[in-house]
């Protein structure tokens, strides 16, 4: 796929601020909605009153679901629209979710938002990474500090939709915080609709790998949204989150088969397609964590930690910008690093989950605790070990997924590393419903093994790296 015209490099901070500032935009909008969607599904003040397990375990399964659609976004900007055209399609998707979840009460406003804010999340996200790391020369390090800097807009994004959107639902209900996301969403069209213009001058628009027959692919399409409407209204979280899990699986599966059999995949395409795949394993233990804060963790928040700062108290949604202001402080030492390092990335990773992994233990001697028994700093600690973590595999994720990925695939090999993000937010709904804060022992046997499994994971890659060829020479 061709998309870099020559003196690219020239026109380079076009391309930078406008799809990294697209994708600040819309984590702003979705990070604040997501912030405030799990009280609002189990609040009996104001939100649904569903069954808290149930209420983790949704939030769960609708994670699952949006990454799961970035495989639906992928073949959409491969076959028919291009990258360009599928990220504005998802950006309108994104506007009429947030506006549905706000004006339409009860559960037909929940599957009207949450359905196309998953869908056009996952085109929207597809899309701008494969601009974005076609925008840069393909060795190690220059992709990788550009994806921090990506990264750096979307966490900026993250840390400012919680405090937002939090502050409006406990002063004036959750419908005015969803509205807020909406706005925020509509601000980040008008960012890239300025800049836009000078975008396309640089880019084919056109589908690399057109199918041969888009009406037919349309009827596919529409009967997938219907089905799809049919499961989340019939089936329970869950059992949802379950089988979702068991989806996201099986569309890895399915991809990285339809890769590794292609004709237009060569002999050493294939062989990077399979160096990615101990990547591919790393980030979705990862992606089991993280969900953590907005699903158990955020329950926890709520309901165990102690969140008085003098005469006031801090609302529970803002614990979740914790994970990207941590971020934000750390990701320029990190990008500018990263440049210098010869570590190849899956060690970068392996540290990364181990680091992350660790930070599920240092709740453990609070287990069993009544409300306000966990100081604030307990979990800020445990957040920032989780997005230290995740600053070695978030944008060395993003980057390996561009730099591995076949010519005839190369949004889809995108939706892939976001496949792994879907497998761990479906797996981490399903074992969220197995969390009993009411039994210590119920509570610490879910910390251990949420935390011993990833950082079991990262000393394995650290013991197998003998042997590997450092990244920039093409391997992991």
């Amino acid at each position: 796929m061709t998309i870099i015209k020559h003196r690219s490099i020239r026109r380079l901070p076009v391309a930078l601020p406008a799809i990294a500032g697209i994708e600040m935009w819309e984590r702003f909008s979705f990070y604040g909605m997501q912030a405030i969607l799990a009280y609002y599904l189990y609040s009996t003040s104001g939100g649904l009153g569903m069954d808290q397990a149930q209420a983790t375990a949704l939030v769960g399964a609708y994670g699952s679901l949006l990454y799961l659609c970035t495989f639906v976004g992928g073949w959409v900007s491969d076959r028919l629209l291009g990258a360009e055209r599928t990220l504005l399609t998802g950006a309108s998707l994104l506007m009429c979710g947030h506006l549905s979840l706000s004006l339409v009460p009860g559960m037909a406003g929940l599957v009207a938002g949450l359905l196309p804010l998953a869908l056009g999340s996952g085109l929207l996200k597809t899309a701008a990474i494969t601009i974005l790391g076609a925008a840069f020369p393909p060795t190690a390090g220059a992709r990788d500090g550009a994806f921090q800097i990506f990264y750096l807009g979307i966490n900026i994004g993250a840390l400012l939709g919680p405090m937002l959107t939090g502050w409006l639902a406990q002063k004036h209900g959750y419908h005015a915080g969803f509205l807020a996301a909406a706005g925020l969403m509509c601000c980040g069209c008008v960012f890239y609709g300025l800049l836009r213009q000078r975008v396309v001058t640089e880019f084919d628009t056109r589908p690399p790998n057109p199918t041969a027959a888009p009406g037919k692919a349309a009827a596919v399409a529409v009967v997938a949204v219907v089905g799809s409407v049919a499961v989340a209204v019939t089936v329970p979280p869950d059992k949802l989150a379950m089988l979702l899990l068991f989806a996201t699986i099986a569309a890895a599966l399915a991809l990285f088969a339809s890769m590794l059999r292609s004709p237009r995949v060569s002999v050493p395409e294939r062989k990077q397609v399979l160096a990615y795949i101990p990547l591919f394993f790393c980030s979705t233990a990862y992606w089991t964590l993280q969900p953590q804060i907005y699903g158990v963790l955020a329950v926890y928040s709520d309901q165990r930690v102690d969140r008085m700062v003098g005469g006031f108290e801090i609302p529970a949604a803002w614990t979740q910008s914790l994970n990207p202001l941590f971020i934000l402080a750390l990701s320029l030492p990190l990008a500018a690093s990263m440049s210098r390092w010869a570590c190849s990335r899956r060690v970068l990773m392996a540290v990364g989950i181990l680091v992350a992994g660790s930070g599920m233990f240092v709740l453990l001697p609070f287990v069993g605790g009544g409300e306000n028994s966990t100081p604030f700093v307990v979990l800020a600690v445990t957040i920032l070990l989780m997005s230290l973590g995740e600053l070695f595999i978030g944008p060395v994720g993003m980057a390996a997924s561009a730099a591995h990925a076949p010519r005839a695939y190369a949004t889809r090999f995108s939706a892939l590393y976001f496949l792994t993000m879907a497998i761990g937010t479906s797996l981490a709904g399903t074992l969220s419903t197995l969390y009993d804060p009411s039994s210590a022992g119920a509570e610490r046997t879910y910390l251990l093994v949420v935390g011993i499994v990833p950082v079991a994971l990262g000393l394995m890659l650290l013991v197998g790296r003998k042997g590997v060829v450092n990244e920039a020479s093409g391997s992991v």
